[in-house]
């Protein structure tokens, strides 16, 4: 019998550990009831949003005949206007919780969007490469825009039509800062991109790779924070998603639906969170990013609650092998 894996890993970009530790648990997806998410179309906001009170930001292709809507967040986690100038109460550093706050919609109240078509993924990465363009030109005091899907309560949803989120922030958020900072120490050491370095790695291994189509790569890392964590890569290791060329959407988006229709399958449509992990949207002392950094998406299926030991002492506990996570990913 094989032994299981049990050590700790340590990720090339952060510096952070991981603690594996495959025997403390069954397949974590096994004997989990998932909670009932379903939500009907009457009532939903999120159905006719040009009739709901929704602040309407456009449509794509068009406000008419729309299949992706941006709008307004009614409960914004920052608010519109200048985050003024960083400033000092005691000893601590403030800034005014100021940016945009965008819901997207996708049309089809009961499509998920692991069930999307690639024609439909390409819909919403050309959503998200406009929308990202347009807050960073409108505001010199956005520092970094994130797009993230939350699917499931469980991933912190609370309405079940298929929906993305954009968010303009005034600050460089703490894992951001991790990769984008020890990506660039990696660079300064070694002359060469972590992720490329990464990605070329998982390649030539061939264990955790799930998926590959001539322009991004799929797979589950092997410093996996989480049981059957995905991450893609770009061939083309480029800094900044907003400016990826037009030609490679219909890549992304088969890259990007052909692993979460795995993760349905495989593991019983479980709540997951993607966020893309980009470049900062304005220039810093770092000055070049795509000298050193590459953008890529996250997928976080959402199987463990951080308990005392991951609290206490900042470690993540992954209980699945990647190596074994990318096998079912990758037959399902």
């Amino acid at each position: 019998m094989d032994k299981l894996l049990n050590e700790f890993r340590q990720d090339l970009t952060s510096g952070d550990w991981v603690l594996f530790s495959a025997g403390r648990a069954k397949r974590p997806h096994e004997e989990r009831k998932k909670e009932d998410y379903y939500q009907p179309k009457d009532g939903c906001p999120f159905e006719q949003p040009e009739k709901s009170g929704q602040k309407i930001v456009w449509g794509w292709p068009d406000n008419e005949n729309w299949r992706v809507m941006v709008v307004k967040n009614k409960f914004p986690a920052v608010e519109s206007g200048s985050s003024g100038l960083d400033r000092q109460i005691g000893p601590f550093n403030l800034y005014d919780a100021a940016g945009d706050h965008d819901v997207i919609i996708y049309r089809e109240h009961d499509l998920n969007f692991s069930d999307f078509s690639v024609d439909q993924g390409v819909d919403a990465v050309r959503v998200y490469k406009k929308r990202y363009r347009e807050m960073a030109e409108a505001s010199s005091d956005s520092e970094h825009i994130m797009i993230f899907h939350n699917y499931g309560r469980e991933a912190g949803a609370s309405i079940y039509h298929p929906h993305s989120q954009i968010i303009s922030l005034p600050i460089l958020p703490p894992d951001i800062s991790r990769s984008i900072y020890g990506s660039f120490r990696y660079y300064r050491a070694n002359k060469k991109k972590v992720y490329d370095v990464i990605v070329e790695w998982e390649l030539a291994q061939k264990k955790r790779i799930i998926y590959e189509n001539d322009m991004f790569v799929v797979f589950c890392p092997f410093v996996s924070k989480f049981p059957y964590e995905v991450r893609i890569f770009s061939r083309d290791s480029h800094a900044h998603f907003e400016k990826m060329p037009d030609e490679f959407d219909k890549y992304l988006a088969d890259a990007l639906m052909n692993a979460l229709a795995k993760i349905k399958r495989a593991l019983g449509d479980p709540s997951y969170n993607f966020f893309v992990h980009t470049a900062p949207a304005k220039e810093n002392k770092l000055e070049n990013f795509h000298e050193f950094y590459s953008w890529h998406i996250e997928i976080l299926p959402k199987f463990s609650v951080s308990a005392g030991f991951e609290l206490g002492t900042g470690l993540d506990i992954n209980v699945v092998d990647p190596d074994m996570a990318a096998e079912e990913l990758r037959k399902a």
